[in-house]
């Protein structure tokens, strides 16, 4: 037992994040700009569906008209994928991102302020932005965290599904308490402002990865250098279109976000009908789908490294969790509950999964750009006709057992194609040659 003479020699004692070295902090720096900048990536677009019903009165709209607000981003997605990719190679990531955030927040501002046709131009706009984040992103991380992908590559994933929940929970009481245009501006504004704050600080322009204070403090080996030029290939350039895994990929992200848009745009709407809630309630209902996906993506690293599960046991289990929620709001409505939070859950854990796949597939920064793309181009392309494909299907056939049929059947495309680009050791074909097999 110490006296009171032994406990006023002892050093007091300090908080835990007291002790933590001050260049740890910031170190976390990097990947915190980077989750920022991922608050912007979908609630945006996300934020639209639980408005649908106060937007289409306002101003007249029909059923695929209110889902091509949904669907206007996603074909953006695949559609200027390749000039993002473009736009990428020339001025570098961190000059690029800087594009996303400005054109997220005045595509925000237009599609509130704005008649019927702004509504559609900000949409555009918005959608614009978000496809080059979509590729600056999987390159950031395999720049700056290609030892820690499938980490950074959950925790971005996780954001991303943050800052949808939010969104979708909050978007009809924001709606109560003002109007749908102020509730629809304010997530893309507030959140594209502060990212592009926290961007501008970490990553500026003109600068290859982190600013040299930044390097500084986390006393790193050097600073980041300057940018004179053109980010130009490090690799030979590879035919990619003729790389069977490439296809394979893209049709499985294809079936993947399909999915995903199909069931964002037309679950608030499916729980009301189906369970007779109010616009209110459905909403934050369907926020549940969205809020799973932020533990989802913490499954990849805890399936692949933690427990060492091989990665085709891994997809399998994500693909038969993802399946869950169209057959069971087929079969068994009332348990919408428990079906949104497992499926909610494993579409994060695949948009992980994927691109952990992408990344380390890529033998270099521009490969991982070019397959980025292409994956991205084909998998929005076909993914922007969901919304509206359901919003047909919904108008010619009473009921949802053969919207929620169409959601399966692109969950099992992305099943098969997952499992087989997986499976297949075939490196990109060098120019001129046949494709190779990796060690």
């Amino acid at each position: 037992m110490t006296t009171s003479a032994d406990t006023r020699h002892e050093p007091p004692r300090t908080r835990w994040w007291a002790r933590r070295p001050a260049h740890s902090w910031w170190a976390l720096l990097p990947a915190a700009a980077l989750l920022l900048f991922a608050t912007v990536m979908r609630a945006p677009v996300g934020v639209v569906p639980p408005l649908a019903g106060q937007i289409q009165p306002d101003l007249g709209l029909n059923a695929v008209q209110i889902g091509l607000l949904t669907s206007i981003p996603v074909a953006c997605f695949g559609l200027l994928t390749p000039v993002a990719s473009y736009l990428l190679r020339v001025l570098g990531i961190n000059h690029a991102a800087v594009y996303c955030l400005l054109a997220v927040i005045a595509g925000s501002l237009i599609r509130s302020a704005a008649g019927m046709v702004g509504l559609y131009v900000g949409t555009l706009l918005i959608g614009a932005g978000i496809t080059v984040g979509n590729l600056a992103v999987p390159m950031l991380i395999g720049r700056q965290f290609q030892s820690r992908a499938p980490l950074l590559t959950s925790a971005y994933t996780a954001t991303v599904n943050i800052a949808v929940t939010l969104a979708t929970a909050l978007a009809v009481p924001v709606a109560h308490a003002s109007n749908w245009r102020v509730s629809a501006g304010l997530f893309g504004v507030v959140l594209g402002g502060v990212a592009l704050a926290a961007w501008l600080w970490v990553y500026p322009p003109g600068v290859r990865g982190a600013r040299a204070s930044v390097y500084r403090h986390t006393k790193a080996t050097g600073p980041a250098s300057r940018v004179r030029s053109r980010n130009t290939p490090d690799t030979p350039h590879i035919p990619l279109r003729r790389w069977r895994v490439a296809w394979l990929l893209a049709v499985a992200f294809s079936g993947h976000t399909l999915s995903y848009y199909a069931v964002t745009a037309w679950l608030p709407v499916a729980l009301a009908e189906l369970r007779h809630m109010d616009p209110t309630r459905a909403g934050v209902a369907s926020s549940i789908f969205q809020g799973a996906g932020i533990v989802g993506p913490f499954v990849v690293p805890l399936l692949l490294q933690g427990l060492r599960w091989p990665l085709p046991r891994t997809l399998v289990a994500i693909c038969a969790c993802w399946a869950v929620l169209p057959i069971a709001m087929i079969v068994a409505p009332a348990g919408w509950l428990v079906w949104s939070a497992v499926s909610g859950s494993a579409q994060g854990a695949f948009f992980t999964a994927l691109f952990v796949v992408i990344i380390q597939r890529s033998r270099s920064l521009d490969e991982n750009r070019r397959l980025s793309s292409m994956v991205q181009s084909v998998g929005y392309v076909v993914a922007a006709t969901g919304p509206v494909l359901l919003g047909w299907v919904r108008e010619q056939m009473p009921g949802w057992d053969a919207a929620f049929g169409v959601v399966l059947v692109a969950v099992v495309v992305m099943t098969v194609c997952t499992m087989a680009a997986v499976r297949d050791s075939a490196r990109p074909p060098v120019p001129g040659g046949s494709p190779t097999v990796s060690a």
